[in-house]
Order: structure tokens, then sequence, then C-alpha cells
């Protein structure tokens, strides 16, 4: 019976760790609703993030200031996908060349902890209306991606610029996209989002040597908006996106324009340019029923253990 049991929950974590390994999201260029291509991990060919507020030399913690909140922006355009079930490189035709997927992520995070050369970085309470980058949802969306055609008949190509100022990333650049996402003046698609979402779980830190440092950073979103005809994939799932990378201090990286085209009230302390990469984890739920699978088999084998 215990061996029952103990098999029982052993199964359940199987089962649950195989999901934790996250649907496979479904892409189709031509947003008809025909997924052509199927991928769980996307990467990035450009990326770039700026924390604004930040407060360097503090002492954060026991004996020190208290928490404080800084804001970070992000952008990145995908260069790659793969399926790692297969596993896989499975970029679809055309990408970057026809069209492009691009993401913009904006949000505050709390410095829980800080020393002179590290600090960490975990999820505030809740987040202001400006860190919005979906308008057109409920709630304080984070998270955006757009899908981009490249060559428009008739119009100028309309790639995203790498680097830092407007018309960076699609939606936030000049023309058509200035004035609305895929709408009345943009008949390309240029810029239609697909997807939007907001934070529910952050952890990220740094540590600093003089001039340049190296971080580590772990935001998940929960999907609030998906547009069907262009991705397989529902509302309610987690995107999670991790960064590692090299990190700058002001004097290396002290832009006068944001990719969104605000100015900067504070100056940036870091510039991020990394091996960006985001895969779909599965819903609060399943996390739940994994932990359910560990604490059996945990109770299965302690069952087992002669007395």
């Amino acid at each position: 019976m215990n061996n029952l049991k103990s098999a029982l929950a052993a199964a359940m974590m199987s089962t649950s760790l195989a999901a934790v390994a996250g649907p496979t999201v479904g892409l189709d260029p031509t947003g008809s609703g025909t997924y052509t291509t199927y991928a769980d991990l996307w990467t990035n060919v450009t990326d770039t993030a700026l924390a604004t507020g930040f407060i360097p030399g503090l002492t954060v913690g026991p004996g020190g200031a208290a928490p404080y909140l800084t804001e970070l922006r992000t952008q990145m355009v995908v260069g790659t996908m793969s399926n790692s079930n297969i596993p896989a490189i499975v970029t679809p035709a055309g990408l970057n060349t026809t069209f492009e997927i691009s993401k913009v992520v904006r949000f505050q995070e709390l410095v829980d902890l800080q020393t002179p050369t590290t600090a960490h970085f975990t999820l505030p309470a809740a987040q202001s209306a400006a860190m919005d980058v979906d308008p057109l949802r409920a709630g304080v969306q984070n998270l955006a991606i757009f899908f981009d055609r490249l060559v428009p008949a008739g119009g100028p190509n309309s790639q995203a610029v790498p680097g830092n100022g407007v018309n960076t990333v699609r939606c936030y650049g000049e023309g058509p996209t200035s004035v609305g996402c895929g709408g009345v003046g943009d008949p390309d698609g240029d810029g239609i989002m697909i997807l939007s979402g907001h934070l529910v779980f952050n952890d990220a830190s740094f540590t600093a040597t003089g001039p340049v440092g190296t971080g580590s950073f772990d935001s998940r979103f929960m999907i609030d908006y998906v547009d069907p005809a262009y991705l397989d994939i529902v509302t309610g799932s987690i995107f999670q996106d991790k960064i590692t990378g090299t990190t700058n201090v002001p004097s290396f990286f002290t832009p006068t324009t944001m990719w969104d085209g605000a100015t900067p009230t504070t100056v940036p302390f870091l510039k991020v340019d990394s091996s960006q990469s985001f895969a779909a984890v599965p819903e609060p739920a399943t996390l739940a029923l994994l932990g359910l699978g560990c604490a059996g088999l945990a109770l299965g084998r302690r069952r087992i253990v002669p007395s």
C-alpha cells in the first residue's frame, strides 16, 4: 500500500513536471489562425533594459535605508524560436526579413536589499498606472508583444532599430505606429499588438565590480490578452522572462531619450545587453499540483521507513 501511494505521488509529480516544461506556443505570421510554428522558447536578437530611480551607493536593509521603488523598461526583438519537446530550432521562415516580433516591458520593482556593490529587486505590492503598455485592456499591463510586417507594398521598411530612442520598437516609434497599432492609416499591420499581460513575479539581482556588473533577472507575466489570429496560447497562462547579462553604470550609458520617446527624469543606472528568452510556463494551479505531488512523494517515503 505504501509503495502504491509512493508510486501515485511520483506519477503526480511526473505529470506536474511535464506541465512545468510549458505548452508550446503556436505562431501564424499570416494572421489567419493557421499556426505553422510551435515553440516554447523565443530568443532575442536585440535587448536593452533601463532602470530609473536607482540610488547608487545606498545601503538598504537592516541598519540602512528603507526599501524603495525603481522602474524598469526593456525592449527586445525575437531572433530565433525553439521547441524543447523536439528539441530543435523551429524559427519560422521570414522572421526578421519579412516580419518581426518585438516586445516591450515596463514595471516597477522594489529594491529590498542593497550594498554599495550589490542590489536585489523584488515585486512591489502594486504597479503604478504609468506602467501600463496596453491602454486598451483593463488593469495595468506591463508586457506587450507586437507583430510587424517589415516590407509593406508601396511603403518603407519599418524594421525596429536596436538601441534607445524613439522608433526602437514597434508601436512606440514615429509614423503610423505613434497614433495606433495596426489601426487606420497602418494597413501593413505595423505593430499589431498580439499579446499583453501583467507582472505577477519578479526576482532580480546584480553585483557591480567597478563600472561593470553582472545581473540575473527573472520576471513572470500573467497573460491577459492574446490575438488568436497570430498566437495559439490562452489567457491565464504565464510567460517567464529570464535575462542574464552585463550591466553598465551611468558613466557608460546616459541616453537622453528612452525607447518610448520619454526623457528620463533620473539618470538610468544600468543598461543590459544580454541573451534574453521567454517561455510559456504553467499557471499557478499547475504549480500547486506540483507541490502536492512533491508532498505526497515525501509522505510516501516517510511511511515506509521502519519505526
